[in-house]
């Protein structure tokens, strides 16, 4: 017979336990969510590429279902609205595109325009 660990309440051993286990579940959390919003999204781009007649390879699907990046997924759904081939799809993100550069397929880095204060007070 196993006898499963309990960790008890208002003991240090037992307080920081607790506490490591809640945290592995936020963080479990958080990541399982983010995993479903990019299913989600992918979900997305593969219906609208096939309403608008792209021929899509199970290669371009496998592609679109494994990336796990929001904001690049945005980007391609975004760019399948009017594209007229999949190459202007997938192409690199650009200094333009209105993706942040913190993945790795992201190459580009993001135009960084001054920002105009407005009239100075003086």
């Amino acid at each position: 017979m196993q006898t499963l660990f309990t960790p008890r309440r208002g003991t240090i051993v037992g307080d920081a336990r607790l506490a490591g286990q809640e945290e592995g579940f936020k963080e479990g959390f958080r990541e399982g969510f983010r995993e479903g919003r990019a299913a989600g999204k992918a979900e997305q781009l593969l219906h609208l590429m096939e309403r608008r007649g792209f021929s899509l390879t199970e290669e371009t699907r496998q592609r679109i279902t494994t990336c796990t990046d929001a904001p690049l997924l945005d980007l391609w759904f975004d760019r399948a609205i009017d594209a007229t081939t999949l190459d202007e799809i997938f192409a690199r993100p650009s200094a333009t595109d209105r993706v942040p550069a913190q993945s790795p397929e992201h190459t580009a880095v993001p135009s960084q325009e001054p920002r105009n204060p407005g009239p100075s007070a003086t």
